[in-house]
């Protein structure tokens, strides 16, 4: 005799299944001047990384509401923060503008390493890392 579940538990299960799934492997394409751009789903969130910085790679990422903040992170672990750094925001304001960086993907280059996920986005080097979202910021 076949049981049948209640749809909740086929729900929860399902949930459980695709949230212990590993964020998958992306890539983008770098601009003609070696620059990447990547854009979070909702617009309030874009990154730039750039290979030939004047100290070595960076990775810039703005969080454009509720406040424009700005964190910067290299591949040894420095990271700054910069709230309301003053200049105008790079990110669409809710459009993004380039690659989009779609929910439960990651993104690699020179030892940073960011996911993306709908509660923010997160990126670590060398043990060093913040988590950037629209409530806030988290440095590890």
């Amino acid at each position: 005799m076949l049981k049948t579940l209640p749809l909740s538990v086929i729900l929860a299960a399902l949930c459980a299944a695709v949230s212990a799934a590993p964020a998958l492997a992306i890539d983008f394409t770098p601009s003609d001047g070696g620059t990447t751009e990547f854009d979070m789903p909702s617009g309030n969130i874009c990154c730039s990384y750039i290979p030939d910085a004047a100290d070595g790679p960076l990775l810039s990422c703005s969080r454009v509401q509720p406040k424009y903040w700005t964190v910067t992170l290299t591949p040894d672990g420095e990271m700054r923060v910069y709230k309301n750094p003053g200049e105008v925001p790079g990110c669409g304001y809710g459009e993004p503008l380039g690659n989009v960086f779609d929910y439960g993907t990651k993104w690699k280059k020179s030892g940073i390493v960011c996911t993306s996920s709908t509660s923010g986005l997160k990126c670590m080097a060398n043990g060093t890392g913040f988590k950037l979202s629209r409530s806030g910021l988290v440095q590890y």
